[in-house]
């Protein structure tokens, strides 16, 4: 009686395992995205200093850059660069020294709060996808993986020969849980996706919402 009980037992949770294997849809590898915020001038100007380094946090209204313009004709004019937001510096665009022209950006930075992960679908998977289902995502940086909310699609705009005409691109949004863990990752890194096809079941089909 017992082995009987042990082998009913172990085949149920074999037929649970199969049943939760099914309603796991691989999505494939998201990349870490932000949205860049570029701070520059809207005329000519020589890059006096730079006051940041990259990957330095900064608070909205810190002081990126003093630059001087060259383009009105007149006396040079310096002006201080402000970060318009709180965020993290990506890049210095333009090196002290160096010209910027008008409208060209001379750092870029980022804010953590907004960030998202990308991962480009295939139509036929997208057909089994709905919005708001919830997506786990793994990969480096991670002690395990972390819950986010499939929010949008969007098209994928690739214009080189290869481009893959079916793939739309699913945005994930971190849960605010998971937040304070998304905001030590570097943009660019990527990631394994996999979605809970049992969630959200009365959202709006991904395919229709293109």
């Amino acid at each position: 009686m017992i082995l009987l009980a042990v082998a009913v037992g172990g085949g149920s949770y074999v037929v649970r395992q199969r049943l939760a294997e099914r309603t796991m849809v691989d999505a494939g590898t998201a990349v870490l995205t932000a949205q860049p915020i570029t701070v520059g001038s809207a005329d000519a100007a020589v890059v006096d200093k730079v006051l940041v380094a990259e990957r330095k946090t900064v608070a909205a209204g810190t002081i990126l850059a003093a630059i001087t313009l060259t383009s009105d004709g007149g006396a040079p004019r310096v002006q201080e660069l402000e970060a318009p937001a709180a965020g993290i510096v990506t890049e210095i665009n333009v090196a002290p020294g160096q010209i910027a022209r008008a409208g060209e950006p001379i750092v870029t930075l980022y804010d953590p709060a907004k960030l998202s992960f990308q991962v480009d679908v295939p139509l036929e998977t997208l057909r089994q996808l709905r919005l708001g289902m919830t997506a786990y995502v793994s990969g480096p940086g991670l002690s395990g993986r972390i819950t986010t909310k499939l929010q949008e699609v969007e098209a994928r705009v690739d214009t080189q020969a290869t481009a893959t005409p079916d793939l739309l691109t699913v945005v994930l949004k971190p849960d605010p849980a998971a937040l304070s863990t998304v905001r030590t990752l570097v943009p660019g890194l990527r990631f394994d996706v996999v979605v809970d096809t049992t969630t959200a079941s009365g959202g709006t089909p991904a395919v229709n919402s293109a």
